[in-house]
């Protein structure tokens, strides 16, 4: 992977998936999401999407990350209706469905990087229940 650190935007796939965030809406991060719920098992590229609309759903309702990419930040600027209670609820779920059991857990457990990259969910996870 040419892309890989700990950040939910420090992979290809999530970089990937910034490039068609401008034409999404909220309605279609909130499909995004639930797919975690009803998955047998999420492999890594579909967790790091997951994870990345979780990110613009914080965004959204105030919370974003630190350094959140321009695509982000546009895209809030564009959508300004808050998300529902249910959909933070949502994203909450699905990041803590990627965080405990994906496929993305287990190559962070292989790479010896698994507590850096909780941690960054957890973060992730509490801006979203705000």
């Amino acid at each position: 992977m040419a892309a890989w650190g700990s950040g939910t935007f420090d992979n290809e796939d999530a970089q990937e998936w910034l490039k068609q965030l401008a034409q999404l809406t909220a309605g279609d991060l909130t499909t995004l999401l639930s797919r975690a719920d009803r998955s047998d098992y999420l492999e890594a590229p579909e967790s790091s999407v997951i994870v990345a609309a979780a990110e613009a759903i914080a965004a959204l309702q105030g919370a974003p990350a630190e350094a959140a990419p321009r695509a982000i930040v546009e895209w809030v600027n564009n959508n300004n209706a808050q998300p529902q209670a249910d959909v933070s609820a949502l994203a909450i779920r699905a990041v803590q469905r990627v965080r405990t059991d994906s496929e993305l857990k287990d190559l962070w457990l292989e790479a010896d990087g698994l507590n850096e990259w909780s941690a960054s969910l957890r973060n992730l996870e509490a801006r979203l229940a705000r």
